[in-house]
């Protein structure tokens, strides 16, 4: 989902193999695969290879290579975590931070086949289109998606892996509301409301993956989709906006950082295109009442986000990158998820932080449109967007 940073950025087989019953998944020349969940055949060069045991635990990698993840500059990771991956398997890990998750994902796509990493984590469903019609990824059936809630998996070919979730939703500086004697905005008609003009900073959608899903939620809330000229709906919206002096930066952190009145103190609006669990990165003192926090989220306004780990066709550490993707489905990385990156875990038993549990704001029905039609219209929509901002 994304853009996000931990604590101050907010919200960054051994020789003998152990295959005995197990099938693992699909790779290399390989095609077969199993379901979601499933356990199913990993072959390599014609050779089969253990990821996760019998007792779900990873099997360590041969020649124990040192593995590349292409990751968005939000990804974040405790080393402790990172330090259980290479104790279980003997692999290091090299995180190769690639700029905003669209800037992340066309860079692999312009190296599809040869890949300058062997994993790629934080691409999103609104970019898997792209990545998709690029061959950009190897099928991989992890054998903990057992664990994850289905309707997570959406592609039933296996090419990415569902590896966290979150709510892209407008935010706001509760005490510069009160400070101005503004009422807390409730829908996106408010955003557009005289009384919050030049109040609302957003991301723009050609390079942020929060721009592109709020945008995405203009398109879901008014419609207009499949109108292609300067006037659907959604684009109205945007054009009041724009006359209420909304502000565009590249991207979450000159937004929420640069801007935004809340999340340093230097901005000056008080409105933000950023997350439903932003408002945890702010309390300092779980004592504080949910209602009280410093700032908060507007949940009609909230697009669902999903981000997804593959591995890149071309890898030569294909084993390695399949252990990885097993060890982000792993308890102990899904449970880091919330505190570092501030995003919901996709396992189902996972644990929460008590502050993150506390103060995440709920989002019962959120907005969403779906990977195939956005892969379809996103350059377009992207296209009529520009035009209201030339």
């Amino acid at each position: 989902m994304s853009s996000r940073t931990s604590s101050a950025r907010f919200i960054r087989l051994a020789a003998t193999l152990a295959i005995g019953g197990l099938l693992f998944a699909a790779c290399g020349s390989s095609d077969s695969s199993s379901g979601s969940g499933g356990k199913s055949g990993f072959i390599v060069d014609g050779k089969s290879f253990a990821v996760v045991d019998a007792n779900d635990n990873l099997v360590p990698v041969p020649d124990a290579p040192t593995l590349r993840v292409m990751t968005h500059d939000s990804f974040a990771v405790s080393q402790s975590v990172l330090d259980e991956f290479t104790a279980q398997t003997g692999v290091k890990v090299e995180l190769i931070p690639s700029g905003d998750a669209v800037v992340m994902t066309n860079a692999a796509i312009l190296t599809a086949g040869n890949p300058v990493a062997d994993v790629l984590f934080g691409i999103d469903e609104n970019l898997l289109g792209s990545a998709f019609d690029a061959d950009l990824f190897v099928p991989y059936a992890a054998t903990r998606l057992n664990a994850v809630d289905p309707s997570f998996t959406i592609d039933d070919r296996n090419r990415v892996t569902p590896i966290d979730h979150g709510d892209v939703c407008v935010n706001y500086d509760r005490e510069a509301l009160l400070a101005s004697g503004t009422t807390v905005p409730t829908s996106f008609a408010d955003l557009a409301s005289p009384d919050l003009k030049d109040s609302l900073v957003v991301e723009d959608p050609s390079a942020s993956t929060p721009g592109l899903a709020f945008m995405l939620a203009t398109i879901a809330s008014f419609g207009g989709g499949d109108d292609t000229s300067s006037n659907a709906a959604w684009l109205e919206y945007w054009k009041s906006l724009k006359d209420n002096g909304v502000q565009v930066v590249d991207g979450w952190e000159s937004a929420y950082y640069g801007a935004f009145s809340g999340g340093s103190g230097e901005g000056t609006r008080p409105l933000v295109v950023s997350y439903a669990s932003s408002p945890p990165a702010e309390v300092t003192d779980t004592s504080v009442a949910v209602d009280a926090t410093p700032t908060g989220a507007i949940a009609s306004t909230c697009y669902r986000q999903t981000e997804f780990a593959g591995i890149l066709s071309g890898t030569q550490q294909a084993v390695a990158a399949a252990s990885f993707i097993e060890f982000m489905l792993g308890r102990s990385f899904q449970e880091d998820v919330p505190g570092q990156m501030y995003v919901y875990p996709v396992r189902n038993d996972a644990v929460l932080p008590e502050a993150f549990a506390k103060y995440t704001a709920t989002v019962e029905t959120p907005l969403s449109v779906s990977y195939e039609d956005v892969s379809a219209n996103r350059d377009r929509w992207i296209r009529q967007w520009s035009g209201i901002f030339r």
